[in-house]
C-alpha cells in the first residue's frame, strides 16, 4: 500500500527519502520501508500508514507548542468565553493545548483510514474513527501540558493494537488487551529538538528519530537504542517522601547516600512529565516512577513500558509485577509505573513492594 501512494505520488517519495544537506540519515519512511521487509508478518504497510499518521500529528503538534506564546495557546481550554476550564475524564482542568493536541491526532488518525478506534485521556470514551480497519491507537495527546506555560518540554505518547472488532464492546476489548500485545508504540518529545521515539515490539528494538526542520522529516539519529544496565539517577517527586511506604524511603534513601549494590551516591533528576523524565533515563539510564496510582496504564504506562523494555530497560508495577503483563479493568485505569535500567529495577524490587497506597489527591504536581 505504500508503494502504490509513493508510485501515484512521486513528489512525496521525493521528499520523504531527501535529506536535509545539514543531515544524514535514513528517514522515517525509509525506516518503515526496512522494516516491512525484515518483518513482513508484524510490519505491515496499514501499520506504517498509521504510524506515518502519528508522525504527521506530532509534527503539527510541535509546531503548535513553539507557538503556544505566539497564538493565544497557553492556559486553560474554556467553551465560552469567561466560562469555567473544562476537565477530562479525571477531572483535570484540560489546557488548550491539551483539546488541541487530541484533535489533531484524532483527525490525522481518521485520515489515515487504518484506525478502528482511538482512545485519549482528553476523551470520556473510545471513539470509533473507521469501521473494518485493523487497528486501535491510544494516546496521552500532550503529557506534562501543566508545564507547557513555563515552556518545559512535554510530549505526545501513542500505542497501538490489533483491533478486535467494531462493536463498542469489542472496541472496549480491544484497547483493554494487556501492553505485551501492542504493535507499536511511541511518544514525540518537545523540547530543543523534536524527538520520535518508537518501537513495533516482538525484539525489534527501540528507534529514536530527529525532526530535520529543513525537510520536515524525522530522520533516524540512534538505531536500536539500550539503556545502560545501571544509570546514576532517579526521578520522582521527593517531596511526597513522608507518604511513601517505608520501603521506597529506604531505597531512595540508600541510593542517596551510595549505600547501595553501586557503592555509588545517586543524583535527582526530576522534571514532572514523565516523557522528559523517561526520556533521559532512555539515554543515561537510571528510575523513573510515580509509586502512587496516578498515570494511566493505557496510555502512558503501557506505551512507555514498550519502549523501554525493547530497549533493555524493566517496567515495574513496583509490587514484584510486569507493566506489560497487565489487563486493564477500564480505560482509564491508573497506576504506579516504575521505569528504568535493569539493574536498577531489579535492585528496587529486592526492597519488596514500593507503591504508594496512601493517595491524598495532591493539589499540583
Amino acid at each position: 500500500m505504500l508503494q502504490h501512494i509513493y508510485q501515484t505520488q512521486p513528489h512525496l517519495m521525493a521528499a520523504s527519502f531527501t535529506a536535509s544537506p545539514h543531515t544524514s540519515g535514513q528517514t522515517l519512511l525509509s525506516f518503515l520501508f526496512e522494516e516491512q521487509a525484515a518483518h513482513p508478518i508484524s510490519s505491515d504497510g496499514d501499520l506504517h500508514l498509521v504510524l506515518l499518521a502519528i508522525s504527521s500529528a506530532v509534527k503539527t503538534i510541535s509546531h503548535a507548542v513553539r507557538r503556544a506564546g505566539l497564538d493565544n495557546l497557553t492556559g486553560f481550554h474554556v467553551k465560552k468565553q469567561g466560562g469555567e476550564a473544562t476537565t477530562n475524564q479525571g477531572g483535570e482542568r484540560q489546557k488548550k493545548l491539551d483539546v488541541l493536541a487530541n484533535d489533531i491526532l484524532k483527525e490525522a488518525l481518521h485520515g489515515c483510514g487504518q484506525v478502528a478506534g482511538f482512545a485519549s485521556e482528553e476523551e470520556d470514551g473510545i471513539i470509533s474513527l473507521r469501521t473494518g480497519a485493523k487497528y486501535l491507537v491510544v494516546v496521552d495527546p500532550l503529557d506534562g501540558s501543566s508545564n507547557v506555560d513555563a515552556s518545559i518540554p512535554t510530549g505526545t505518547i501513542f500505542g497501538v493494537y490489533r483491533s478486535l472488532g467494531d462493536t463498542p464492546a469489542q472496541l472496549q476489548a480491544g484497547v483493554l488487551q494487556a501492553g505485551k500485545e501492542q504493535v507499536a508504540a511511541g511518544y514525540c518529545l518537545f523540547s530543543a529538538a523534536t524527538l520520535l521515539v518508537m518501537s513495533m515490539g516482538c525484539g525489534t528494538g527501540t528507534h529514536v528519530f530527529t525532526l530535520d526542520p529543513h525537510i520536515g522529516d524525522f530522520i533516524l539519529t540512534h538505531r536500536r537504542i539500550r539503556i545502560p544496565e545501571r544509570g546514576s539517577t532517579y526521578s520522582l517527586n521527593e517531596a511526597r517522601h513522608q507518604d511513601w511506604p517505608q520501603t521506597l524511603q529506604r531505597y531512595v534513601t540508600n541510593m542517596k547516600l551510595g549505600q547501595n549494590r553501586t557503592r555509588k551516591p545517586y543524583a535527582l533528576v526530576y522534571v514532572c512529565s514523565l516523557v522528559a523524565d523517561a526520556h533521559w533515563l532512555l539515554f543515561r539510564g537510571g528510575m523513573a516512577c510515580n509509586p502512587r496510582s496516578h498515570l494511566r496504564l493505557c496510555y502512558e504506562g503501557n506505551p512507555m513500558g514498550l519502549i523501554i523494555e525493547e530497549a533493555g530497560g524493566l517496567a515495574s508495577c513496583g509490587d514484584g509485577g510486569r507493566i506489560l503483563e497487565m489487563s486493564p479493568s477500564a480505560i482509564h485505569q491508573r497506576t504506579p509505573i516504575f521505569l528504568g535500567s535493569l539493574d536498577d529495577i531489579l535492585e528496587l524490587e529486592s526492597y519488596g513492594d514500593v507503591t504508594q497506597n496512601y493517595n491524598p489527591g495532591y493539589s499540583a504536581l
